[in-house]
């Protein structure tokens, strides 16, 4: 069944583009595509079907769903201008109060070398990052999760409590109709204990099971907010170059492979679609 309500704003849209706006009908083709795919990807993999339901999680979700396929830099570029006029009309029309598209930093574009941080490096982030404080404990966990288990931030920010298996060390993501099983490291199963006990303290009433990874309102950690939160370790850590989430994912791989990791187990841990995404890693594999 097609995800009628997001596809009639988007017909609307489309309506409007062409007779409002006159814009050619090879434009009006490239967008209908584009917000079709869109549309089939919130409704098969995030399980909603309005528009106002739409957050930057999910389109940034979206987003690397495309360049795990192995969609082009270009291609994906002209996807999110049609996504920014979707819901700058959405906006406009004050079906959606606001555009989730501009709480996206940047484009999150990964380049053909993917970013490894040395040991060195994931040390000096650890020893700047304080655990005498609730957000202490949740910033630690963030960055020993991301680099012990390998998943996106995207698949981090979204996941409750009840995903873990703390006593075999095991996470299950659920992305779509797509499963799998990742592991995290004994250091990660320690500090889940500790934040969780120091959320349900600090927040009482507030604390919500179904949300690991929160903000001091006790909602859900948004993008912005982690990559806020890694540039500011980063800095504190003297680290010079740009990093983000994803640094650690590209070093999970990497290390992973140096360690003697099959690529094909790799490539099921990781959830790429193809062995492409995943033999981009072995070219950066020291010797």
């Amino acid at each position: 069944m097609e995800n009628e309500e997001i596809r009639k704003d988007i017909k609307d849209f489309l309506y409007f583009a062409e007779f409002g706006e006159n814009k050619s009908q090879n434009t009006i083709k490239s967008m209908k595509k584009d917000l079709f795919q869109l549309s089939d990807y919130l409704k098969e993999i995030e399980k909603i079907d309005k528009s106002i339901e739409i957050d930057s999680i999910m389109l940034r979700g979206f987003i690397i769903k495309l360049q795990e396929n192995g969609i082009t830099k270009r291609t994906i570029n002209r996807k999110l201008s049609s996504m920014r006029s979707f819901f700058k009309y959405l906006v406009r029309e004050k079906r959606i109060n606001q555009s989730p598209i501009e709480l996206i930093a940047s484009p999150i574009f990964h380049s053909q070398k993917p970013d490894i941080l040395s040991l060195d490096e994931i040390n000096k982030l650890r020893s700047v990052i304080s655990l005498k404080n609730t957000n202490g404990l949740r910033d630690r966990l963030i960055l020993e999760l991301l680099y012990s288990s390998g998943i996106t931030s995207i698949e981090m920010l979204g996941v409750g409590e009840s995903v873990f298996d703390l006593d075999k060390r095991e996470l299950y993501v659920a992305n779509g109709r797509n499963r799998r099983v990742v592991f995290f490291s004994e250091r990660t199963r320690e500090l889940i204990k500790k934040y969780v006990e120091a959320k349900k303290k600090k927040y009482k009433e507030k604390y919500n099971p179904d949300i690991l990874f929160v903000n001091g309102s006790a909602t859900r950690l948004s993008d912005r907010s982690l990559r806020r939160i890694i540039d500011r370790y980063a800095m504190k850590a003297g680290i010079k170059r740009e990093i983000s989430p994803y640094s650690f994912r590209h070093t999970f791989a990497v290390h992973m492979l140096s360690h003697g990791m099959d690529i094909l187990y790799l490539k099921e841990l990781m959830g790429h679609v193809t062995l492409e995404s995943t033999r981009i890693y072995q070219d950066l594999v020291k010797i």
